[in-house]
């Protein structure tokens, strides 16, 4: 069993790796927000799909096709890709064991069989499958609707939509705020340096007179 010490380092690793991973592209955005706060609702779209192995290839295309039809609407590719990474080797098994419990319970039918345990079993030998990068692109989305079929792929449509719309709220009121705060540096920053350049006493022009200045010329 696990120290508390190593309890409390795992997460804190992992707490660094999701803010690596998910704030920083977030943080370096410095302009207008709604392309990044997109990136955010698009990652978190894709992401919660049932599409591991293919979501990167599917981001894509689908950066490709607006850029065709609608080149106007524009969205932060790289925070795209950085959320999707929301669903990873630790969060699959419990996010599509929730989209097939959700996509069940849409459709009328009855609990997995198995429960929780088998799902994840069962996961975990389909992404341990020995394939080459290109065959795990498709071994894994197919092999996952092979054996849960329909349900899953209906259960993800409303934690796909409603995050996708969340994450894009979050990230825009986040930017914002982040925006602000950072005018306001640089707000305060002009005026001390303004204060800085102004004379003592509210004169401006170069602090006290020179020696001599304004005494008798010498005769």
């Amino acid at each position: 069993m696990a120290r508390p010490e190593e309890k409390k380092a795992a997460l804190g690793g992992l707490n660094r790796l999701m803010r690596y991973r998910l704030m920083i592209p977030i943080h370096r955005n410095r302009q207008d927000p709604r392309p990044a706060a997109r990136g955010v609702a698009i990652g978190l779209f894709f992401a919660l799909m049932p599409t591991v192995g293919i979501q990167l290839a599917l981001l894509g295309i689908f950066w490709g096709l607006m850029r065709w039809l609608r080149p106007d609407w524009r969205f932060n590719l790289i925070v795209a890709g950085a959320w999707i990474w929301v669903t990873n080797i630790l969060t699959i098994p419990f996010v599509y064991y929730v989209f097939l419990v959700t996509g069940k319970l849409m459709l009328g039918m009855d609990r997995p069989f198995g429960g929780f345990d088998a799902f994840v079993a069962h996961m975990r030998e389909l992404l341990a499958s020995d394939a080459t990068f290109f065959e795990s692109l498709f071994v894994y989305t197919f092999g996952i609707f092979e054996t849960w079929g329909v349900p899953l792929f209906v259960g993800c449509i409303p934690w796909a939509v409603g995050g996708a719309w969340l994450g894009y709220v979050w990230a825009r009121k986040f930017l914002e705020h982040l925006h602000a705060r950072h005018r306001r540096k640089l707000e305060e920053r002009f005026h001390r340096r303004m204060a800085q350049a102004e004379v003592p006493g509210g004169r401006a022009g170069g602090g006290r007179p020179a020696s001599g200045a304004g005494d008798s010329p010498p005769v």
